[in-house]
């Protein structure tokens, strides 16, 4: 059957753009013969002549600033006397800067003195090479500290003169670096001049430098630019580093002038390591990063095309690094998006992680309050384009840990058409050794450098990362060559000997500059811009080029990484392409040219023309987004939680325990033909009804009914016929751990329906008087005795987690009194587990609805209903163990059977889980203190290593740290020698070896279940799933997945899992299924979503997406209009008195040999959700013969009326 194409409309436009017709000279790069060896070779300093070594000079004045990133100078590459070589300028810190003159073959003289750049006693730290003065030839700003920076103007063969003062750059402070663009499009380059921070000579001084004033703390003038108060602290008051400001700088006819504050840059001195000039949507304006380091935060700021920029940080960035450094832009995932990673300095290995971590409670305060949230690891952006936002993929993509890291480059460097990323790491010492935290008392007088001079250097080995190109990254460091054991800061690639690859030089500290070769030798090709404005070098120009790999994207921006500098050659790695289709070249002015059939392993070279042209574009696509975001729940107000100290009752909580509502029910209450809505509450906040006012808009009101248990916090709530009496029944489910055990408030309640919206409290004795703390209801007639019965999971034991909670089977007696009868028709469902979610189905089409049960460590299991009694069945799918969220029914294949997609953790969490390696939790009394403590656990080389730092584990165990006394001997420790084995082996274990959400696909017979488990592609494993739907999103006829995604309340340490956007998964109708983005789906979601729900909310014959969120709104999406999508059946079952909507049916319709669509009635799946008792088909189905099983077993069929008509089938 061929798949139906989601198209676009193709739109003819008349567009007056500037089109420039470039000159071109092309020229053949050389052939290169493969190598066995490594893909880098270092060279030997006697062979390249680059033997400088940067030192640490522990007699130098300034050398307090070695604490800082000053500490080591960055290198800049370009030709700088016009030979058409690259050359190397290296800043030396405290010493004498360096020029060298490449001379081919990779051997390069010292031209320093001769060309005038020696610096004299400056201390440099970056120094990009740059056509200041618009000539054709690179000069050079050197960023200085403590003096003013200097420019130094290129004669075009390579002899400078100093020149700062002349074009207003002789800024004096703590600049790191500067980097340049011309973000207002007038033909010259301005400047982003970052600042880092002032060290001062002597430390603190004994008293604070403060005064009260105007009702506040202000540090005294002579002090302002070295310290700052920080009234935010635990303490009130704390006196703080303070960082230097940065600078904006417009060129204005070569004299540039400070425009950041008007600008809309922020001037407040933050202690920046790093910027980045890049144009992260696409429209043509050059757009910045600013990475900072410590408590600052780092800024995203977009270019407004007026002169303005704006601070779009928290609104396109679900958080960022804490101690940021390099920064790098690429496009990682061919989809013609730049994304960005940001290094931080989390450690690779768990002995570096827990020595670094220090007390996390002195922070907590800051990592609540942090805007945007600061997590302590890299980040790898995912640009979403259109949907103006950034996934972070650092777990999944492998790059969340590089150990102490400065520099980031992300370049093809093997030449497989995928970019890699290459990490340069090490510090001049171990500046966060926990067992040597700084004193504020011992900084008094003396430098923090003071403290640390005498002990011994922090070398580490640089990273490579290559790049797989589905997402993931493998370290290839060692493999590449590139494992250097070194204290290396800065880093720069160029085509050092003109082969058509990129070479790599760092520059360490106390060890010689490092030069390696790429030996690669696959297909690639070489770019090289002119613009005949003042920016020569057309400084962020953007290529972009079609492959078979996608559309693969490119920057002139040779400032990227930390305080270096690239040469401005732009390379492409191919692949096995011979050929590039098409190349797009987007000029720094905005205009634009197409330069088509490029062949490969060659160097272009294009002259921007001076005379632009109009142009007639044609056929420009326009494309739709599947969604458009809805206004259906505008008026309702969002859920809300009421903060609980989950941690503070039990210390090692993994996770919150109180916050995994809202529940969400679905019916039609008020008997109007629409369907209305329940919103669970949480405590101290009552539910609300949602009564759909039949235009699809909704009205809310306090569930006034349920106003006594106010107490008690909402988790499952189900629609359903409870007594038989024609009008829909209200049952919700206490949850939570907000109360002691076996407290009222954990008592599930039933709310009998008058017909018009309105309920009654059931009588006390409907229910049996059980006091669990549960999770999700569902409803089926297991018995076949004609009406719905109830599944009620048991979630936790308050105080008591994980031991296992009571679940429950409550069966009906028809008039709306339920008995539990667990022990007799289902007892190892009483004990199952921690149970998340649950979905009653007939599995193996034996006519009894099967219970499958999803448990947080656990797996989903089976209850195999055997004429009335549920018996766990052993599948082999039992062993794939997880943290389980979410279940819902499918047949995704189109087989004729009901698969199941299950949601759980996903892999971009810092929890990794396999079969060798699972992720463990032990629940004993470890501390022998009569109570009972959790510990999290993970394996690193076969080892088996807590997961918690020593500071909270000593907090919630005093007796490490008697026993311990050191950060190096609590990471240096297995579990096994933290807690003995004894008393390891005497706790409750649980594993999970699984956390990817994924399809149980139904391969059972009749009477006997079977399951096969597939993982759902990576950009489903993003994030944390949790609430499910399963329906034709698209309308190709074929079942698509829509998972709602994160979860923002782990504990602390973890910090929130908010990385993804929810996502919709477009099936194939065999089992497979792609990853729509969020810009095609339109769905953007970067709350903590929940439930979710498909359905017709206005009677407008097309459904609509419902999500709900945790201590948010309730959000709605419908089908883009534009997208002209044909229309659905809607098929309702009219079943019996007290089963009406027939819950349980399963509808199979054949419409031809090869397929079969099979549809099912649920109530109570997904995610703590509801669906409506009705189905939806693809309109092929008309005239075709549809196939009924009921609840009860029976069989009928009925044809499927041609008409427009949405048919009601009678049993």
């Amino acid at each position: 059957m061929s798949r139906f194409i989601l198209t676009f409309p193709l739109i003819s436009t008349l567009i007056l753009c500037s089109i420039c017709q470039s000159e071109s000279v092309t020229s053949k790069l050389p052939k290169r013969e493969a190598t066995n060896g490594k893909l880098f070779q270092k060279l030997d300093p006697a062979d390249t002549g680059i033997n400088l070594v940067l030192p640490i000079n522990k007699k130098h004045p300034l050398k307090r600033v070695y604490v800082s990133a000053f500490a080591c100078g960055g290198i800049s590459s370009g030709d700088v006397d016009g030979d058409g070589l690259v050359d190397l300028f290296i800043a030396n810190g405290p010493g004498k800067n360096r020029l060298y003159i490449n001379k081919g073959n990779l051997k390069f003289d010292d031209k320093t003195e001769t060309a005038n750049l020696g610096g004299g006693d400056a201390w440099t730290g970056g120094a990009p090479l740059v056509d200041i003065d618009g000539d054709g030839d690179l000069d050079l700003y050197t960023c200085n500290y403590g003096t003013p920076n200097q420019l130094f103007i290129n004669d075009g063969k390579g002899i400078f003169v100093e020149s700062a003062r002349r074009f207003s750059l002789d800024i004096n402070g703590a600049i790191l670096m500067a980097a340049f663009a011309d973000y207002d499009q007038d033909g010259d380059l301005d400047a982003y001049l970052l600042g880092h921070r002032h060290y001062r000579n002597g430390g603190k001084p004994p008293k604070p430098p403060t005064v009260f004033k105007n009702g506040t703390y202000e540090v005294l003038p002579n002090y302002s630019k070295y310290f700052q108060v920080n009234l935010n602290s635990r303490a009130g008051f704390k006196l703080d580093a303070a960082g230097a400001r940065d600078y904006l700088l417009r060129n204005d006819d070569g004299k540039f002038v400070d425009v950041t504050e008007e600008a809309g840059i922020s001037s407040k001195p933050w202690q920046g390591n790093s910027v980045t000039w890049w144009d992260f949507n696409s429209d043509g304006l050059q757009d910045i990063y600013i990475a900072n380091d410590f408590e600052g935060p780092d800024f995203l700021y977009r270019n407004n095309g007026n002169g303005t920029f704006t601070d779009i940080t928290t609104l396109h960035m679900p958080h960022v690094p804490w101690f940021s450094m390099g920064a790098d832009a690429a496009d990682i995932n061919n989809d013609g998006h730049l994304d960005l990673l940001v290094v931080d300095m989390a450690g690779t290995t768990h002995y570096k992680s827990k020595t670094s971590m220090g007390a996390m409670g002195s922070n907590q305060q800051f990592m609540l309050t942090a805007n945007p949230p600061q997590h302590m690891r890299n980040c790898m952006f995912l640009n979403a384009g259109k949907a103006n936002r950034f996934l972070d993929t650092a777990y999944m993509s492998n790059l969340a840990s590089s150990d102490w890291s400065w520099s980031v480059k992300l370049s093809d460097f093997n030449e497989d058409g995928w970019s890699d990323a290459f990490i340069t790491n090490g510090i001049a010492r171990n500046f966060n050794n926990s067992d040597n935290p700084i004193d504020k008392e011992t900084l008094v007088n003396k430098s923090e450098w003071s403290l640390y001079e005498g002990l011994p250097p922090r070398p580490e080995n640089n990273l490579c990362f290559k790049n797989n190109g589905d997402l993931t990254f493998n370290d290839t460091s060692k493999e590449w060559g590139l494992d250097e054991l070194s204290m290396a800061y800065g880093a720069i690639r160029a085509d050092l000997d003109s082969d058509g690859d990129l070479d790599l030089v760092v520059a360490n500290l106390e060890k010689p500059i490092s030069v390696f070769k790429n030996q690669a030798s696959g297909n690639r090709l070489t770019v090289r811009l002119t613009s005949t404005t003042a920016n020569t070098k057309a400084i962020g120009a953007r290529l972009e080029i079609k492959t078979s790999l996608g559309k693969i994207v490119r920057e002139n921006h040779p400032v990227r990484g930390f305080s270096s500098c690239d040469d401005s050659l732009i390379h492409f790695g191919l692949g096995k392409d011979l050929n590039v289709s098409e190349m797009k070249i987007v000029w720094p002015d905005g205009s634009s040219e197409i330069k088509e059939n490029l062949a490969a392993n060659r160097h272009y070279e294009f002259t921007q023309s001076q005379k632009p042209e109009s142009k007639i574009v044609a056929k420009k696509v326009e494309k739709h987004s599947l969604f458009t975001k809805s206004s259906h729940f505008r008026d309702i107000g969002q859920h809300w939680e009421q903060p609980f100290p989950d941690f503070k009752h039990q210390p090692l909580l993994p996770n919150k325990l109180s916050q995994y509502g809202p529940g969400l029910a679905r019916g039609d209450i008020d008997n109007d033909g629409d369907d209305d809505f329940y919103l669970g509450g949480s405590t101290g906040s009552v539910g609300r009804i949602l009564l759909n006012l039949g235009n699809g808009r909704f009205q809310e009101r306090p569930f006034k009914e349920g106003i006594l248990e106010a107490g008690s916090e909402d988790l499952g709530a189900l629609f359903f016929e409870a007594n038989g009496d024609g009008k829909i029944d209200l049952f919700v489910v206490s949850g939570s751990v907000e109360a002691p055990p076996n407290h009222k408030r954990y008592k599930d309640r039933l709310f009998l329906g008058n017909g018009n919206g309105e309920f009654i409290k059931a009588n006390e004795n409907s229910l049996p008087q059980i006091f669990d703390s549960g999770s999700c209801v569902s409803t089926a007639d297991f018995d076949k005795d004609g009406d719905l019965d109830l599944f009620i999971g048991g979630r936790v034991i308050p105080g008591a987690y994980p031991l296992t909670p009571n679940s429950r089977l409550l069966s009906n007696d028809g008039s709306g009194n339920f008995k539990d009868v667990t022990e007799t028709s289902a007892l190892a469902l009483k004990k199952t587990g921690l149970v998340t979610s649950a979905i009653w189905t007939d599995i193996d089409n034996d006519t009894w609805p099967d219970l499958i049960v999803a448990h947080e460590w656990g797996p989903v299991k089976l209850f195999h209903n055997i004429k009335g009694l549920l018996k766990p069945k052993s599948l082999a799918t039992d062993n794939v163990t997880g943290w389980w969220n979410g279940l819902a029914a499918g047949d995704v294949d189109n087989d004729g059977d009901l698969d199941i997609v299950a949601s759980n953790f996903g892999y971009n969490t810092k929890y990794k889980a396999s079969i060798a390696a699972p992720e463990l939790l032990f629940y004993g009394d470890f501390d022998a203190d009569g109570d009972k403590e959790l510990l999290e656990a993970g394996f690193e080389d076969g080892e088996c290593f807590p997961h918690r730092g020593f500071s909270c584990s000593s907090g919630a165990m005093p007796f490490l740290k008697d026993k311990l006394k050191t950060f190096h001997n609590f990471a240096t420790a297995s579990l096994q020698e933290l807690y003995t084995e004894n008393k390891i082996n005497d706790s409750l274990q649980l594993e999970a070896n699984t956390l990817a959400t994924g399809i149980f696909i139904n391969e059972s017979s009749k009477g006997n279940p079977k399951f096969k488990f597939k993982p759902l592609p990576l950009l489903a494993q993003a994030s944390p799933s949790f609430g499910i739907t399963i329906a034709d999103m698209n309308h190709d006829s074929n079942l698509d997945i829509f998972l709602a995604q994160n979860f923002y309340n782990p504990q602390i340490e973890t910090r929130p899992m908010d990385n993804a956007l929810s996502i919709l998964l477009t099936g194939d109708g065999k089992g497979n299924f792609e990853a729509m983005s969020s810009e095609l789906s339109g769905i953007i979601l970067p709350g903590d979503s929940k439930g979710t729900s498909w359905g017709d909310l206005d009677n407008d014959g097309q459904p609509e997406l419902i999500i709900t969120t945790n201590d948010g709104p309730i959000n709605s999406f419908k089908l883009n209009a534009k997208t002209k999508l044909p229309p659905l059946v809607q098929i309702r079952l009219k079943g019996t008195k007290n089963n009406p909507t027939a819950i349980g049916a399963i509808v199979r319709v054949q419409v031809s040999n090869n397929t079969q669509f099979t549809r099912t009635i649920t109530a109570g799946s997904g995610y703590l959700s509801q669906n409506p008792q009705t189905m939806l088909f693809p309109a092929q189905i008309r005239g075709k013969n549809a196939t009924i099983t009921w609840p009860d077993g029976l069989v009928t069929s009925t044809s499927i009326p041609t008409s427009n008509t949405n048919p009601v089938i009678l049993r």
